[in-house]
């Protein structure tokens, strides 16, 4: 269907909507950058004409700004992200998309993530303005015919052969920084904020370079050129974004990533080592076990079953320990970490996540969806999703509002369909 523009008279501000969005009988509209009312028809270009190019000129009843433009105070304030979905509602949409997914074999995917997107993006606000995908889920679903039959060709080869598996594995690993950068680029610029398109550049040299030099450069350093990795893999994703025709930037520097790791790594280390004081402490057959095994004598049969038992135990602890500083930690600083470095022209970014409520969140969950068979699943996610972006703010001194849109080229869905499929998820 095609979608009419309204064009504010006075501060020129434009949306494309739906006609049947339009309430039947609706005279007048506020502009909901300059709060002026106006008359609804006189925004809106005649029947079979494209949009103005150009907003209409003013009318008299608009208020004219206390300053020129060029001289304008501005004013440093602070915006804040929100979401406004609720379970409820995220329910009937998952319940729906998860059983017509397993009825149509998949086929629906595509249709399904749009709603998705759809409904998580329209319940995203930033200064109580929400965010539009504007994806088309046919497009989406010819991408994803092309990465079903590249998963099946991939199955059917590595049941015939190992090589041919072996063969395919190397292929996926050639093409990831590829089918990264035509996700990103789609997904980006199907991605809207007032009326005003994301981007993302199609960089592929840089691509290949971190995601693919880099990470087979990683294991003959030993490990250590890990953090150097996720930095530059953060820096690429950053730098390479824009929001219309502003480019975001990074501020971040390689020694951070470094100290972030390391501070993991010693907390880890720390927390492991109080753990085998404990269970060698608290446990007296498991303490005899060990002081038997270093002089040399052979534990008897009720030792050995009681250290097997404190060693399952210690196990299960440490597992904890290594969610808890690999998963929970890691991915909470780094959130903050990235986004704390990032730039929008010259509006800064603030994230504020805590660990300890990204651990009850993530542990809550995962007892939560067992225990409802899967039912609780749009409650958790939405849990997290209001958490992300009640912990997000832009300090912003006036500019988002002058950023204007870039042209921008069509591009396929290929890459974010068969990256879907195949797992692959990158993102800040």
């Amino acid at each position: 269907m095609r979608k009419v523009a309204i064009t504010c008279p006075c501060c020129g501000f434009s949306k494309e909507v739906d006609p049947e969005a339009i309430p039947a009988g609706a005279a007048r509209v506020t502009c909901p950058r300059c709060k002026q009312g106006f008359a609804l028809q006189e925004s809106m270009p005649p029947p079979g004409e494209p949009p103005r190019d150009m907003p209409p000129q003013p009318p008299e009843t608009c208020i004219p700004p206390a300053f020129p433009a060029a001289s304008r105070p501005r004013s440093a304030r602070t915006l804040d992200f929100a979401f406004t979905g609720t379970a409820s509602e995220y329910f009937g949409i998952w319940i729906v998309n998860t059983l017509l997914k397993v009825v149509t074999l998949g086929i629906y995917s595509a249709w399904a993530k749009v709603r998705k997107r759809r409904y998580f993006y329209g319940n995203t606000l930033l200064d109580d303005v929400p965010f539009d995908y504007l994806a088309d889920p046919f497009a989406l679903f010819k991408g994803w015919l092309i990465g079903a039959g590249l998963f099946i060709v991939y199955t059917l080869g590595s049941r015939l052969h190992p090589a041919l598996g072996s063969l395919f594995a190397l292929l996926f690993f050639a093409g990831m920084p590829w089918l990264i950068v035509r996700s990103q680029v789609y997904n980006a610029r199907n991605s809207s904020h007032r009326n005003i398109r994301f981007n993302f550049r199609a960089n592929y040299h840089d691509a290949y370079l971190v995601f693919c030099g880099f990470v087979l450069l990683t294991p003959f350093t030993l490990g250590l050129l890990f953090p150097y990795v996720v930095y530059r893999q953060k820096k690429f994703l950053v730098e390479n974004s824009a929001y219309g025709q502003t480019p975001f930037s990074f501020e971040g520097n390689a020694r951070e990533f470094y100290l972030l790791f390391a501070k993991a790594a010693a907390g880890f280390v720390a927390a492991v080592l109080l753990l085998f004081l404990a269970t060698a402490l608290l446990s007296t057959p498991f303490a005899g076990f060990l002081t038997a095994l270093s002089h040399g004598v052979k534990p008897d049969k009720e030792s050995a079953r009681m250290a097997a038992v404190a060693a399952f135990v210690f196990f299960i602890l440490f597992m904890a320990l290594f969610y808890l500083f690999g998963s929970v930690y890691l991915r909470t600083a780094l959130a903050n970490l990235t986004w704390n470095a990032t730039r929008l022209g010259g509006e800064r970014f603030q994230s504020t996540l805590r660990s300890r409520d990204m651990a009850w969140l993530y542990l809550s969950n995962a007892v939560a969806i067992p225990l409802s068979l899967g039912l609780l699943t749009p409650w958790a996610s939405l849990r997290l999703t209001r958490y992300r972006l009640a912990r997000l703010s832009i300090r912003t001194t006036g500019e988002l509002e002058q950023i204007v849109a870039a042209p921008l080229e069509e591009v396929g869905p290929a890459g974010e369909e068969i990256g879907d499929i195949l797992g692959i998820d990158v993102a800040l």
